[in-house]
């Protein structure tokens, strides 16, 4: 009986032992799964993160090359900026001549005013593609100061369309209180061009403050060396939206201001021949169509403008605090821009060197 109860209990021993080890068996065999399970989704997750950071952070071979084609594209500009000046006074003076052709021959039959209109439209289409200083003001402010499509679209639109009530209502005054002559309201003119290169000035001191105000403010928020999210629960540094946001009303006005106050020489002259040929509703109709054309060409040069900074900011900035600290260089560079072309324009103007401009 002995033996056979020690059998029995060697024999329970032997199964309970037995699965014991095939329980320890199994739980390792999950607890290896397990941990094969988390290592292949840390990986999975690390070679997301990975692939995430690289298309995030382009190479320093395309940003060498993206960077290439910009000041290349800049160069041939300026290479062919002299063909440019030229062909753009050609082709001014040409659709000059056929405006007041058109406006002799309305005197005759009102159905050249068609041609009239359809002729102001593309003169202020070619007009604006040549070299200005409204061009300047516009390309360089918006390549290098935050700005919105829908604000940079309304801000050279109405631009234009302050050029054409200037020139109305400068030529209409001279003309109706004061009788005056052509040479006067050329001065006249030519005053209202002085004031436009001031504000062009102005406003590239306002952006050179600007800057660096918020270079100052940016560094007293670098103080000491941890990054944006260290957890420890206040912010250190802004962001180049939260920067780029500041931008004022202010700005927008004085670029209005600095491009609109200067009446538009062709609008000018065809209010002018209008007046000679008694058909001075013509001359208003013809000038407000000027302002279409150059409204359409100058938002096309703002979208163009806006799709390179884009491009550029994006292959040469590669973190947040690159993005901000270039959003502000970049910014005084184009203050600095501006006050350098309101001085030149202003001394060339003084000895009337830059009729075109």
């Amino acid at each position: 009986m002995k033996s056979a109860y020690n059998s029995t209990s060697e024999a329970d021993n032997a199964s309970l032992v037995s699965s014991s080890c095939c329980h320890q068996h199994d739980h390792h065999h999950d607890t290896c799964q397990h941990h094969s399970k988390v290592h292949a989704d840390d990986h999975h997750t690390t070679g997301e993160h990975h692939h995430t950071d690289t298309s995030a952070a382009p190479s320093w071979v395309t940003r060498i090359v993206v960077l290439l084609v910009f000041i290349l594209s800049g160069y041939y500009l300026w290479q062919q900026w002299p063909t440019m000046l030229i062909a753009s006074i050609k082709w001014q003076r040409d659709i000059n001549g056929q405006l007041s052709d058109l406006l002799y021959d309305a005197q005759q039959n009102i159905t050249a005013a068609y041609s009239l209109a359809g002729l102001s439209f593309l003169y202020g289409i070619f007009h604006s593609l040549g070299p200005g200083h409204g061009k300047m003001i516009v390309t360089t402010y918006l390549a290098t100061n935050p700005a919105k499509i829908k604000a940079s679209l309304i801000m050279t639109v109405v631009s234009a369309f302050v050029q054409a009530v200037v020139a109305i209502t400068l030529v209409s005054i001279l003309l109706v209180f004061f009788k005056a002559s052509m040479r006067q309201v050329n001065d006249a003119a030519d005053q209202f061009i002085s004031y436009s290169f001031m504000a062009m000035l102005l406003l590239g001191v306002i952006v050179i403050y600007r800057s660096l105000k918020q270079a100052w403010q940016l560094k007293t928020a670098h103080q000491h060396e941890h990054g944006s999210e260290c957890g420890c629960g206040h912010k250190h540094f802004a962001n180049a939206d939260e920067i780029n946001r500041a931008t004022s009303l202010r700005e927008y006005i004085i670029i209005v201001f600095s491009i609109g106050i200067r009446p538009c020489t062709g609008a000018i002259l065809v209010l002018l021949f209008a007046n000679m040929v008694g058909l001075y509703w013509l001359g208003v109709v013809s000038a407000i169509l000027m302002a279409v054309g150059t409204a359409l060409t100058t938002s096309a040069i703002a979208l163009l403008t806006l799709s390179g900074k884009k491009i550029v900011s994006h292959y040469l900035a590669t973190n947040e605090r690159q993005r901000t600290m270039t959003s502000i260089i970049v910014k005084l560079i184009g203050g600095i821009l501006l006050v350098l072309l309101g001085l030149l324009l202003l001394n060339g103007h003084s000895y009337g060197m830059s009729p075109v401009l």
